[in-house]
């Protein structure tokens, strides 16, 4: 009787891939998909004959097509449904273009879903309603616990966790007094012991704030003080000119623009035939090196490499310049080349 166990298959050094991914073995049995992923095999991503000879994409090119493409991730950012509506409406066009009717047809349906999306995610949120994940995490475990069949001990416990975890200080008072009283009304505490829970929580949240005041007072008498000498790399760093500051200001843009930066890089890839806007507009193309089509989750990890580039000091990303095939380091991770096409 089967237990879900895939029985291995016989070992044998005598594998031959007479195929991309295709493997017989020293009988002439042909692997199934199943075996070859259970099995060490002499596949290395060698680079499929078809695309020997074909131009690669210019380092100058690839640049010039990844800022077209940071423009375009920055208005979806900040535009909302004003920027995002006519890249998502091109995506489905050019899905229709390709003759891929399936992925068309899933674009027009989810439409209505991504507009709405677009649109709350753009949003300004109130900061006083969010909190960390990590408090997150402990509240919502904790809240749980407490109405689930816990004694006077264990929702004691617990009710100094939510505590702990509405101390978060953007949260307004009200509003963790609020979803601190929902919860112990669910334990068996007493409405004394509830109460007493309450006004320890507030106790809290007072001296986190008092201390916040203090060190903000701090700051101020500390900057109406004489200035004190400061050194190159000091002015450097507090200078509004400097490049520091447009460093910082570039990776703060990264972080807020992360998720459509993920989102845009992954689909136009996968779903464009290896092109986003800034690579079409440049005549460049992503293909595998076994030249099949890229999937979605090839594309994701392709783009996962472009955070491992800055995580290098930009080295992975000059690596282009020397490598035999101009693979940066996402073409690495994804084994994929960059092309010189015609538009």
């Amino acid at each position: 009787m089967s237990d879900g166990i895939t029985t291995p298959i016989k070992h044998s050094t005598h594998l031959t891939e007479i195929a991309p991914d295709t493997f017989v073995d020293a009988t002439g049995h042909q692997l199934t998909p199943k075996e070859v992923r259970n099995i060490v095999t002499p596949h290395d991503f060698a680079v499929n004959t078809s695309l020997f000879g074909l131009t690669l994409a210019r380092p100058w090119r690839r640049a010039l097509a990844i800022s077209i493409d940071g423009v375009f991730i920055a208005l979806l950012a900040g535009g909302g449904v004003t920027f995002f509506t006519p890249l998502y409406l091109y995506l489905v066009w050019r899905c229709h273009a390709l003759q891929n009717i399936k992925r068309r047809n899933i674009l027009l349906l989810l439409m209505p879903l991504m507009l709405v999306f677009a649109y709350t995610e753009n949003n300004n949120v109130n900061e006083d309603t969010v909190m960390d994940i990590a408090s997150a995490i402990e509240l919502s475990t904790a809240a749980i616990a407490i109405g689930n069949n816990c004694d006077e001990k264990c929702a004691d416990t617990k009710a100094n966790e939510l505590i702990s975890a509405l101390q978060n200080e953007q949260l307004s008072n009200s509003q963790a007094e609020e979803t601190l009283t929902d919860l112990l009304a669910n334990s068996v505490l007493s409405a004394e012991q509830q109460q007493q829970k309450l006004t320890l929580m507030q106790q809290r949240r007072a001296t986190l704030s008092d201390a916040g005041k203090l060190l903000v007072e701090q700051a101020l008498s500390e900057t109406s003080a004489a200035p004190a000498k400061l050194n190159w790399w000091q002015k450097l760093q507090q200078s509004d000119h400097s490049v520091m500051k447009w460093a910082q200001g570039i990776l703060a843009d990264l972080g807020i623009s992360f998720g459509w930066a993920v989102a845009y890089l992954t689909v136009f890839t996968s779903w464009n035939n290896g092109q986003t806007p800034g690579k079409k507009l440049l005549g460049i193309k992503v293909v595998q090196l076994d030249n099949k089509p890229l999937s979605l989750w090839g594309a994701f990890g392709r783009q996962g490499g472009y955070s491992a580039g800055l995580a290098t000091g930009l080295s992975g990303f000059f690596q282009i310049y020397w490598d035999p095939n101009r693979q940066a380091i996402q073409d690495k991770l994804a084994d994929t080349l960059v092309l010189r096409i015609k538009n």
